[in-house]
């Protein structure tokens, strides 16, 4: 089977093609516009906003999977573009990654049916647009499958390993009481792989549309991850926090954040700034919102990594990537 990539250069398009390309059934090519360092993986380097390029990818490709992260219009016109070349190139299974931001600011246990919500801010906007896009696809007579994770952690996150442990060491995070009480809905990079190697090898009639949440359902509290991972890590104590990181937030990280965007459009690097911490988190931190993965768990067979065995793993990245 062969399988374009795109987002092949991200945490999980590049965990994905690693673990793909050990299998005896596919043949995964990796595609952003900027390639890695990996000459053992076959890539194609382009800009998945740019019809012509994307729909001379997917030629004679069985599936593509869209792990494209970045800004707003790479993830909703992106998989605007990514529906309009399949159309044009014999219709390849598409599988898209979501996020569970599409739900908005709702709470409590939701599952797969539960409406969209694009008002918590431009990413989930972006993702809602994106799954509109999707649906547009399977009315075409297109095969579509949509996983909406929760946030994937394990070796090689950034997002939710290595900049919160940077923070955490840093002083900067740490138990925030009701502000840290959300659930923080954790799934494994590994149990996204296997639920995205799954649907590549299921059955599907062309106009279907499934959708699966993914988040291990022992997955704690957003105070509790901080606090297991900042002792994993060796980053204690672990202060009480409140006002501090609503200013953090607030006040120091969005110039934080200028800073770091110029240096990167001169090419400069920004790896001695420290992080900023985006005000979204805190809405995130505080979010009574628990995925329902039952789905999941019972059509797809999958077996969530235990929290004790992710974090070990997690810890074990960081402290030998830091």
């Amino acid at each position: 089977m062969k399988i374009l990539v795109l987002g092949g250069s991200g945490h999980i398009g590049q965990r994905l093609i690693t673990i793909l390309a050990q299998t005896d059934w596919a043949e995964p090519i990796g595609a952003s516009r900027h390639a890695p360092n990996a000459p053992s993986i076959r890539w194609r380097q382009l800009n998945s906003c740019q019809q012509p390029e994307l729909q001379s990818a997917l030629q004679g490709m069985d599936a593509v999977v869209n792990c494209v992260a970045g800004d707003g219009p790479s993830i909703a016109e992106g998989a605007r573009v990514l529906v309009q070349a399949a159309l044009q190139a014999g219709r390849p299974r598409i599988i898209h990654l979501s996020t569970q931001s599409v739900y908005g600011a709702v709470e409590g246990k939701i599952a797969e049916d539960a409406p969209l919500d694009p008002g918590l801010g431009w990413y989930g906007q972006a993702k809602c647009t994106a799954e509109t896009h999707l649906h547009h696809y399977a009315h075409q007579g297109g095969e579509t499958m949509i996983l909406r994770p929760g946030c994937v952690y394990g070796p090689g996150s950034q997002l939710w390993v290595g900049r919160i442990g940077r923070w955490l060491r840093a002083g900067r995070l740490g138990d925030l009481g009701i502000g840290g009480d959300g659930w923080s809905n954790l799934v494994h990079v590994d149990d996204v792989c296997t639920a995205l190697m799954t649907l590549l090898r299921s059955s599907q009639k062309p106009g279907d549309m499934a959708t699966f949440n993914l988040a291990a359902p022992d997955s704690p509290r957003w105070n509790a991850y901080f606090v297991d991972l900042a002792l994993a890590i060796g980053a204690t104590p672990v202060r009480r926090l409140g006002r501090q990181v609503w200013l953090d937030a607030q006040l120091t990280s969005p110039p934080l954040k200028l800073v770091q965007l110029a240096l990167k459009k001169v090419g400069l690097s920004t790896s001695a700034l420290p992080d900023p911490l985006p005000p979204g988190l805190l809405r995130l931190w505080a979010q009574h919102i628990q995925l329902d993965a039952r789905a999941a768990e019972q059509q797809l067979q999958l077996k969530f990594t235990p929290y004790a065995s992710g974090l070990a793993n997690s810890a074990k990245w960081f402290s030998e990537s830091h």
